[in-house]
């Protein structure tokens, strides 16, 4: 789901998203905490326990997929200022809002292990940026002039929020009771109570944030058809996707669609159901490719104003996806 961000979820690229994350379950709660700080038109959340992630076996195929170059960059900022993000970090949750607000990118909210003084001391001999703001200080993980580079701010030992500066501002705002929160649209409250503890890594892209990244994803697979209608309308009706994920031997991602409507749901899964059954199952003595494989596998169920979908599927399923919508990982 291509916009400028460094990650995309969509109804099916939440599916691409999804499948990079096994379900290691913990305590979970820095989902409900972000709702109180994100700004109220976040259109876009994603959480991931990167403590579970870290404890499994396929970790290290994980990471190599999971990292976008702003994310890398920041880590690799952290790193030298003596936080290590693959040992320190333990849960993140990024948001996304929508164009109309001037956001250029993600921003988010970090637990983990964290040494405030050392970081003031390092920015301090490094001649760094530091704003103050709300009577905090803002770190510059850059020269703090680009409208790309992300800063920070702890709000306590274990706990630190990121972001361009305009949208980190607005979340201290946030804090501070000056702005509306995102816990204020109990849809969302709802939606987030309702996939936290279910796996590793979950999200919510609103009905918009979907349609806009739509298009791509449904393109995905130069073999397989193109959608003959444009997906904005196509996916207008629809509220929000819900997505998590289970990972083993295989992959499976669980994606919710919100409809408006029984009807709306009903439409929406025919017309995906075209679209599954229309992929190449190869020929010519040539197997499908892993992606028309995974979507030849997928599985649609009306469950009244939602559309459920069930996808299974290789590495190399995810890696076509990710060439062909999303340009890379988080």
């Amino acid at each position: 789901m291509s916009r400028a961000t460094d990650v995309a979820s969509t109804i099916a690229g939440a599916v691409a998203t999804v499948l990079l994350f096994p379900a290691v379950l913990s305590g979970q709660g820095l989902g409900r905490e972000a709702l109180g700080i994100f700004p109220a038109d976040t259109q876009e959340i994603a959480y991931v326990n990167l403590a579970g992630l870290r404890s499994t076996p396929e970790y290290p195929q994980i990471r190599q997929r999971l990292l976008g170059r702003r994310l890398r960059d920041f880590q690799d900022f952290l790193r030298s200022a003596g936080t290590d993000p693959d040992k320190d970090l333990e849960e993140v949750v990024l948001g996304w809002r929508s164009a109309a607000s001037g956001s250029t990118g993600f921003f988010g909210l970090a637990q983990g292990h964290f040494d405030p003084e050392r970081m003031h001391n390092f920015l301090v001999q490094q001649q760094l940026p530091i704003r103050q703001y709300g009577g905090l200080e803002l770190y510059a993980s850059g020269t703090g002039e680009d409208s790309d580079d992300l800063f920070f701010v702890f709000l306590s030992s274990s706990s630190a929020a990121f972001g361009p500066l305009r949208d980190l501002k607005e979340m201290m705002d946030v804090r501070g009771g000056t702005r509306p929160a995102l816990d204020t649209g109990p849809a969302l409250a709802e939606w987030e109570a309702e996939l936290e503890g279910t796996a590793a890594q979950w999200g919510v892209a609103t009905g918009q944030a979907a349609a806009n990244a739509a298009a791509p994803w449904l393109a995905a697979g130069a073999s397989g058809p193109k959608v003959p209608e444009d997906p904005r309308v196509i996916f207008g009706p629809v509220r929000a996707v819900l997505y998590r994920v289970d990972w083993g031997s295989s992959v499976t991602a669980h994606v919710s669609i919100v409809c408006q409507s029984d009807e709306a749901a009903a439409a929406l899964s025919v017309l995906l159901g075209a679209w599954r059954d229309s992929h190449p199952a190869g020929g010519n003595g040539r197997a499908p490719s892993a992606f028309d494989a995974m979507v030849q596998g997928l599985g649609i169920q009306e469950n009244g104003s939602r559309v459920e979908l069930t996808a299974s599927g290789p590495l190399e399923a995810l890696d076509q996806i990710l060439r062909g919508s999303m340009g890379g990982g988080l």
